[in-house]
């Protein structure tokens, strides 16, 4: 008996110590890292969780100069192409450590939720299954079979090459929150937000979170609470009548007469650019309020030179004076306007290739000041003027006055 015992332990450990030396089993679709590679890579993301949404940043090392070709392995088993690109048409990159996404597009993590790849290939030559005609129709290029896909790299690299990957998790952080009260039908609010009426149940961000409940005749209560991702907190909230409203005393009424300025309102429309204004008139002082539209961002299927962009209409707000003088009079302005800019890069179709995610313009935010002067008439009731704007160009405005 003790030899049969003895026997079956042996095979046990043996086993176990065969289990443990074999090779991780690599997803479907990553090529497997040659044992003596010539180009020697190495790649990291900037975090290991991301929710959809977050902007995704990584980092490669190369110990030669070569020809990157970075793809992402799915949650629901499909293959993105992420470089080379639109916004990154040359894949080549000289040895040394290299940030992605470079300037000019952002990317941007999408659902489903799960485990993701990413795989870095970097090879002394170009690949030449890339097609610049189908990244012209298509903003990325997916493919439905990750070993396929692995296969038709693997055929076309060179012998001098190298490859490695890295995975993270899609995943948004949330908790379960249930929330009874007694009496029941009592509002609830979370972190300032009406989510209905007591009892119920909800899903909330982790973190910090502040619930309020409310009910006509009794005492309004709040609850802080801290809670965890994937944590499920049910809280029951007890309601005090309210204490009774005395009404107040009121002071004795003071009435002081004031004389108000008269108040005139005014439409203004460049001339020269796609822009209104209006204007609330105290006097001779103005106070308003302009939008200017934006041009069209270019095709990014034509060929551009590339650069900044007007990316939203340009709002300004400026106060405006009136110098009378007879019939006639001066109109000054001055003011703050706020514009975004997107960057878009240069693009040639014929040699260009489009990205593989979710790929955004970079963008910035520019302040400028603003003024403007003219000339106009007037009678009683109106003005009418004529100025030159140091942003909407030539400007016709009319205000009416009481």
């Amino acid at each position: 008996m003790t030899a049969r015992l003895l026997a079956a332990w042996v095979a046990l450990v043996a086993f176990g110590l065969l289990a443990f030396g074999e090779a991780p089993v690599l997803p479907q679709g990553i090529i497997p890292v040659p044992d003596e590679p010539p180009i020697i890579v190495s790649v990291k993301t900037d975090k290991t969780t991301y929710a959809p949404g977050d902007a995704l940043r990584l980092t490669f090392t190369l110990n030669h100069d070569a020809y990157v070709y970075l793809y992402n392995l799915t949650a629901d088993g499909k293959v993105k192409l992420l470089v080379p690109n639109r916004f990154l048409q040359d894949p080549l990159f000289p040895a040394g450590t290299h940030t992605l996404p470079t300037q000019g597009w952002v990317l941007r993590v999408t659902a489903p939720e799960g485990i993701e790849y990413l795989q870095l290939v970097a090879s002394a030559a170009p690949l030449s299954f890339y097609e610049a005609k189908a990244f012209e129709a298509d903003a990325f290029l997916v493919y439905t079979n990750p070993a396929a896909f692995a296969s038709q790299i693997t055929a076309l690299l060179p012998r001098t090459w190298g490859t490695a990957w890295t995975s993270y998790r899609v995943h948004r952080p949330q908790a379960s929150l249930s929330v009874a009260t007694s009496p029941s039908g009592a509002g609830v609010w979370v972190g300032g937000s009406y989510v209905g009426t007591s009892p119920l149940s909800t899903s909330v961000a982790p973190g910090r979170i502040q619930i309020r409940v409310e009910k006509d005749g009794y005492e309004t209560k709040s609850v802080d609470l801290v809670v965890g991702d994937g944590e499920e907190v049910s809280l029951v909230v007890s309601l005090s009548p309210a204490r009774p409203v005395w009404p107040p005393i009121s002071p004795p009424a003071w009435t002081v007469d004031v004389e108000l300025p008269a108040v005139g309102f005014g439409l203004a429309v460049g001339l020269t650019s796609r822009s209104i204004s209006t204007d609330l008139w105290l006097g001779g002082v103005g106070f308003g309020m302009s939008v200017q539209l934006a041009p069209p961002l270019p095709d990014l299927t034509e060929p551009g030179p590339g650069g900044w962009f007007a990316g939203g209409p340009e709002v300004e707000g400026y106060i405006a004076g009136w110098l009378s003088l007879g019939r006639g009079g001066l109109v000054v302005l001055v003011g703050v306007s706020i514009q975004e800019m997107a960057w878009v890069p240069p693009w040639s179709p014929s040699g260009a290739l489009a990205p593989l995610v979710d790929v955004e313009p970079e963008t910035r935010t520019e302040v400028h000041l603003t003024g403007g002067a003219g000339v106009g008439v007037g009678a009683s009731g109106w003005r009418l003027y004529l100025s030159l704007h140091s942003r909407r160009g030539f400007v016709v405005g009319l205000t009416i006055l009481p």
